[in-house]
């Protein structure tokens, strides 16, 4: 291959002095060196070299160094790396490798972080509500003005702690994609997150970005009545902000035992029920529904008031007393969708929280309807017991109607043989007899009615054990019989051997005595 017919060019490493790129028509000699059994080398500067390769070199292995140099200076790789030790390998192939224990090592550190960063955003969001909370007491309490040095200091706060909370929410949701993908053994992230994670991202950044910002920004709003007054956002934001309280439940439930218990994440994986909050949620409301469901509405009916008292104070002229007393009654009347009519909200602030309190109070109720019916629901063995009790009482009813029965028949029987009774009477004893044999009807068949329908999967399965069991013991005594047959068939046969071998001697001892006797 000579250099007037090939264009070659070759790029410099400043630190070493050596060759890092040989290009040939565009294409890098380093990459088709394999193809070609070449060896690029150096000599004399800007000269390269092309060098047919030994056959026996092996192209394929990764030791083969690609540049050569028989200078002193920089090679790719060392000239004796066949008999030296491999390369470690590269942190891709690593986590590709990786054994199972490493991976369930991972995840275990995965999930404990993933718990601390909802830790983080427990005391964030908490935090900046109570910053948010004091800084309004404080201005209802005409202690200071909008935009004065404490109202400043306290939104600075409350918008740190947004911010930090922001950042957690978002490293949340970077370790559950890590864990998705230590589960799946991929290295792509977008690979294992779904479109609805990154909905629910946002839509958690969105709500927890919403507090009230430093300063008094003031906004044109429309009343009730159609006046138009310049009035401070504060109000508003400060109610968003309380949407924050769902991280409350996170908490509870990432602090759950069945979420912190290995055993529990184990029964979950192999097993087709998720162990998710939802899950979480069934679970207290089946153990605790008491509990659950009191802590749920005081949780709503406190917001609702605090809502419903920040827009009326805010954006109208009542007092601070009055405002109280009359957020709780509406937010009451409201919750419990009453809705008497004496009060209703003056603001739209008030008339959003006034919808919002609608919704969860018919969410509330409806939990409460539910867990009342279950609580009244009787238990399987309560069922058993009023079925039993019930079975006699028809039985004892059954047998009374059908003695009168007879015993109507009998006197029916009699007055007509040998009495000569009046009409009437006979009247009376037909109807008795009538209401007898339909009262035995009646009990025969809700005795039916109450065979069927105590029968549940429990005591299919019962009967069908009980039925195996019968099976299984048929089949041992049939084993038995059988071997029992063939021991009585072997004996036969020897019985007929003997039998036949008797037979064929006695007439030849026979003719044997005649010979003696002529």
């Amino acid at each position: 291959m000579s250099r007037n017919r090939h264009h070659y060019s070759v790029g410099w490493s400043a630190a070493t002095g050596t060759e890092a790129t040989v290009t040939w028509y565009g294409y890098h000699l380093t990459s088709i060196a394999r193809v070609l059994r070449v060896k690029i080398s150096k000599r004399h500067g800007m000269d390269i070299r092309l060098e047919v390769m030994p056959k026996d070199m092996n192209d394929d292995s990764p030791s083969t160094p690609l540049v050569t140099d028989k200078s002193n200076s920089y090679k790719y790789m060392e000239e004796n790396s066949r008999s030296s030790t491999t390369s470690p390998p590269r942190p891709e192939t690593e986590k590709r490798e990786r054994n199972l224990g490493s991976r369930l090592e991972l995840r275990k550190k995965l999930i404990q972080r993933r718990r601390w960063l909802v830790d983080i955003k427990f005391v964030m969001a908490i935090s900046g509500i109570l910053f948010m909370v004091i800084e309004n007491e404080l201005y209802y309490s005409n202690m200071y003005e909008k935009g004065t040095a404490v109202s400043i200091v306290l939104k600075s706060l409350t918008s740190i702690s947004t911010l930090v909370l922001l950042v957690a929410i978002c490293m949340y949701y970077h370790t559950g994609m890590e864990i998705r993908m230590v589960d799946g053994g991929v290295d792509d992230p977008l690979v294992v997150t779904p479109v609805y994670t990154w909905v629910m991202l946002v839509a958690e950044l969105l709500v927890c970005a919403v507090h009230p910002f430093p300063g008094d920004i003031k906004v044109g709003m429309d009343s009730l009545h159609g006046i138009k007054t310049s009035s401070s956002i504060d109000g508003i934001l400060s109610v968003l902000m309380m949407f924050r309280l769902y991280i409350v439940g996170k908490f509870m439930v990432v602090h759950s035992r069945l979420l912190t218990d290995p055993s529990t994440q184990s029964i979950g994986a192999v097993s087709t029920v998720r162990i998710n909050p939802f899950f979480v949620f069934k679970c207290a409301m089946n153990n605790h529904p008491g509990l659950v469901i009191t802590f749920i509405m005081l949780t709503m009916y406190t917001v609702s008031v605090w809502g419903m008292r920040t827009c009326e104070l805010y954006y109208t002229q009542t007092t601070q007393v009055a405002s109280f007393t009359e957020s709780m009654w509406l937010s009451a009347i409201t919750f419990l969708t009453v809705g008497y009519g004496d009060l209703t909200p003056s603001t739209h602030c008030g008339r959003f929280i006034a919808v919002v309190t609608g919704l969860m109070g018919l969410g509330s109720t409806a939990l409460l309807v539910a867990v009342i019916a279950r609580r009244l629901e009787q238990s399987r063995s309560e069922r058993y017991v009023y079925n039993f009790l019930t079975r006699i009482h028809l039985e004892n009813k059954r047998k009374n109607a059908a003695a009168d029965v007879v015993k109507l028949i009998i006197r029916i029987w009699i007055r007509r043989r040998h009495f000569n009774t009046a009409i009437s009477t006979y009247t009376l004893l037909n109807w008795k007899l009538r209401n007898a044999v339909r009262t035995m009807r009646l009990a025969r068949a809700s005795l039916a009615e109450i065979d069927g329908t105590s029968i549940s999967l429990i005591e299919i399965s019962q009967v069908m054990t009980r039925v195996n069991g019968v099976v299984d013991a048929m089949l041992v005594s049939q084993n038995q019989v059988c071997r029992r047959l063939r021991l009585i068939e072997s004996q036969l046969a020897k019985m007929q051997t003997a039998m036949g071998v008797e037979g064929h001697d006695k007439p030849t001892k026979e003719l044997r005595r005649s010979k003696t006797q002529d």
